[in-house]
Order: structure tokens, then C-alpha cells, then sequence
């Protein structure tokens, strides 16, 4: 029985899960190019500086920018976690047989030693997040539920995993290992258009929209002298 639920998440649920996440970040991403379009469209100068989009973009995507300062130690923290996220699923060997199972074709795999040494850091920087959340009083008021759940989700999905790669590891039946992990990942791809998970697709398109919502539609230069009683008076 436990056979025939794995080769259910391993194969429709996995397809569809796929297809939910694929297609949930392509109408995220259209509605963020609809919503420069149409700020583009009432701005009082359409211009862009797209010289000055990509710089920003730049220095936003650069995680050496948040090294410092207050939260210098959450910021690395999260960057390491982040690198783990997103090297271990796509280039671990194990991920990759499935993929030229399923396509034909794949590409390089990390070597086996440092997909081990991600996937566990991957791990415990997930559980230092959800402490540091914790352990902060202003993380604390600004965190949603789904803010609590993600960190220890893909801790969980990371670990399992782990196990399965190394089975005289694991103190528990492979194929319940096998079903938690399949289950996890695929609740995962679900929750990605839904979640922060989906910042890593639009992270790149922020600025753009940035750059338009801070001109100002015709007419609002006047409309603000009033609200302020500064009609008439040099500004």
C-alpha cells in the first residue's frame, strides 16, 4: 500500500505539483509586468533608466550587501540557507537520475561530498532561522504563519532526503522515509507561488516596478501643494 501512495506522489501528484508551481510564478510574473505597464502608462514621465534598474537589481541580488550592520548575522545565515534551497534540488545526483528518467537528458551533478555538506547545512541554518524569528521581538510582530512553517518545512524535506541518501543513517523504514520526503517536496512546489519561496523568481523584476511607482501621475504635483496649503507659494 505504502508502495502504490510513493509511486502517487513520485508521479501525478509530482506532475501536478510541478505544474502548479510552474504556472503560479508565470502569473506572478505577469501580473509584476503588468503592474510596471500600467504605472508606466499614468506616470507623469514614462521614461526608464534601465541603466540604473539593473544597478540596484544588482546590488539587491548581492548578499554581501546585508553582511553588515544589525542583522549581519541573520543575513548570512539566510544567504548560506538560501544557496543550500537552491543548488542541493537541482544538482544533486538522486534529483538528476529522475530528471533523465523523465526527460532524456540532465545535467552535471554536485559531487556527493558537498551535496551531503549543503543539505545538512541546509539544515540546521532552516532551524537557526526559525530561531532567530524566535528570539526576535520585531521578527516576531512581522512574521506571518507561513513565516513559522517554510524554514522547518524544508529542514524537514532537506533531512529526510539526507537519510534516503545514506540509509545506514537512517534509524527508521526506508519507505516511510521515502513517502515523507516525496509528500514534503511536493507540498513544497504547491506552497511556492503562494509564499516568500517565490521572491527568488521576482527578486530580479522588483526594481523595475519600483522605478515607475515613484513618478508621479500628471497633475499630482498640484493636488499635493494643496494638501500640504502650499497652492501659489514657491517650492
Amino acid at each position: 500500500m505504502i508502495e502504490t501512495f510513493i509511486d502517487l506522489g513520485r508521479g501525478n501528484l509530482f506532475r501536478f505539483s510541478i505544474a502548479i508551481a510552474v504556472f503560479g510564478l508565470l502569473r506572478l510574473f505577469g501580473l509584476s509586468i503588468w503592474g510596471f505597464l500600467k504605472a508606466r502608462r499614468r506616470a507623469g514621465d514614462p521614461r526608464v533608466d534601465f541603466g540604473a534598474v539593473i544597478s540596484r537589481t544588482f546590488t539587491t541580488l548581492n548578499p554581501l550587501h546585508y553582511f553588515f550592520g544589525t542583522r549581519a548575522a541573520y543575513s548570512i545565515n539566510s544567504t548560506v540557507f538560501h544557496v543550500g534551497l537552491i543548488l542541493v534540488p537541482i544538482f544533486f545526483a538522486g534529483h538528476l537520475r529522475l530528471w533523465r528518467e523523465g526527460l532524456g537528458f540532465a545535467w552535471p551533478a554536485l559531487p556527493a561530498g558537498v551535496s551531503d555538506a549543503l543539505t545538512l547545512i541546509t539544515v540546521a541554518t532552516g532551524v537557526l532561522l526559525l530561531i532567530g524569528r524566535a528570539w526576535s521581538p520585531l521578527s516576531r510582530q512581522i512574521s506571518r504563519p507561513m513565516d513559522w512553517v517554510l524554514p522547518p518545512l524544508i529542514a524537514f524535506e532537506f533531512l529526510t532526503g539526507y537519510l534516503l541518501a545514506h540509509p545506514a543513517s537512517n534509524p527508521f523504514e526506508l519507505s516511510t522515509m521515502m513517502l515523507l520526503h516525496v509528500y514534503t517536496g511536493d507540498a513544497l512546489l504547491l506552497l511556492t507561488p503562494f509564499t516568500k519561496v517565490a521572491h527568488c523568481v521576482l527578486l530580479p523584476f522588483s526594481q523595475l516596478v519600483v522605478e515607475m511607482s515613484w513618478k508621479l501621475i500628471p497633475g499630482a504635483g498640484r493636488e499635493i501643494t494643496k494638501t500640504l496649503g502650499k497652492e501659489g507659494q514657491p517650492i
